[in-house]
C-alpha cells in the first residue's frame, strides 16, 4: 500500500518554491505534504499532491525533470511514543528511512516515509496494526 511522491530538482533561489506551488494550485492541484532539501544552489523538492498525473504534466511543462517514487503514508498512533512505535518497528526489520515528513492538510497525524525497502516496511507496519493510506489520501 503505497502512494506516489513526485521528486524534482530545483534551483535554490528566492521565490522558487512559491512559483512551483502556485502553478500547481492554479491548476487545482493541492499539495498536502512536501519536503525540501537544499545544498548550495540546488534543491530537491518532494511532493505529495492531490493529482499526481496532472502535477507531472504541469511540472514537465515548466521544464522540470520530474519523477515519481513509491512512498508510504502512515498514520502515527495517537498515544505518547506513537512516532517511536513506527520507528522501532522499521528498525527491528532493518528498514532504513531515507526521507520522512508530515502531511499538513490532513486532520490525523500522517507521515510520508521514503524507505530503502518499501515492500518490507509495508508488511511490518500492517502486521503491527499501523494504519497506512492509499491513493485516497490525495483527496482528503
Amino acid at each position: 500500500m503505497t502512494i506516489k511522491e513526485i521528486v524534482i530538482g530545483v534551483k535554490n533561489r528566492t521565490g522558487e518554491l512559491s512559483r512551483i506551488i502556485g502553478h500547481l494550485y492554479e491548476n487545482d492541484v493541492r499539495v498536502p505534504a512536501f519536503w525540501v532539501g537544499t545544498e548550495n544552489k540546488k534543491a530537491s523538492l518532494r511532493l505529495i499532491v492531490s493529482n499526481p498525473e496532472a502535477a507531472m504534466s504541469i511540472l514537465t511543462g515548466l521544464g522540470f525533470k520530474a519523477k515519481t517514487v513509491d512512498v508510504i503514508a502512515v498514520r502515527v498512533p495517537d498515544h505518547p511514543g506513537g512516532l517511536n512505535t513506527i520507528l522501532k518497528l522499521l528498525h527491528s526489520e532493518n528498514v532504513d528511512i531515507l526521507h520522512i515528513y508530515p502531511c499538513i492538510e490532513i486532520q490525523d497525524t500522517v507521515l510520508i516515509l521514503d524507505v530503502d525497502n518499501t515492500k518490507k516496511a509495508v508488511k511490518v507496519l500492517k502486521n503491527n496494526w499501523i494504519n497506512l493510506y492509499d491513493e485516497k489520501i490525495y483527496n482528503m
